[in-house]
């Protein structure tokens, strides 16, 4: 599926219905799929971040969640396509229906540019003190230290 999606993008429109199955394991591989494509097509990424990103949005009347696999996806392949995103995907932690897909979104770019990371920096030592699910903790913990490390130059 990767190689189809990467040679006719075309064949994205139907696995991002798959974004929503009922099956983990198929919306992880899934996610990968459109995450790679849409990274190696400049324009093609650009417009697919859009419309994550819209899913996002309550107006949308869709569950944003299997989104955010997506995008840190796309971020890790291709950051720079991303990086317009991160301040708008971070303002939706408040929300604890998507906090940790955003958190796992956050760590996945910051795996191979944790330099885009300082620009969402304050709001995730802001959030910090405010999250207690302990999976959530992990995460934002990870996120937290590959930041501090970048910020110290290792």
């Amino acid at each position: 599926l990767t190689e189809l999606a990467l040679a006719d993008s075309r064949a994205l429109r139907p696995l991002v219905g798959r974004l929503w199955d009922s099956d983990p394991t198929i919306r992880e591989l899934t996610a990968r799929v459109v995450g790679r494509a849409a990274a190696a097509h400049q324009g093609l990424g650009q417009e697919v971040i859009r419309r994550l990103m819209w899913a996002l949005n309550d107006e949308s009347a869709t569950n944003g969640a299997p989104m955010l696999a997506v995008i840190g996806e796309i971020g890790h392949r291709n950051p720079e396509l991303v990086a317009p995103f991160l301040g708008p995907m971070t303002s939706y932690l408040w929300d604890a229906s998507l906090r940790r897909g955003i958190l796992e979104a956050l760590h996945r770019i910051a795996e191979s540019a944790p330099e885009l990371m300082t620009g969402v920096r304050g709001m995730l030592e802001t959030l910090a003190p405010e999250i207690d699910n302990s999976g959530e903790r992990e995460i934002l913990d990870r996120l937290l230290a590959a930041i501090r490390e970048c910020a110290d130059g290792r």
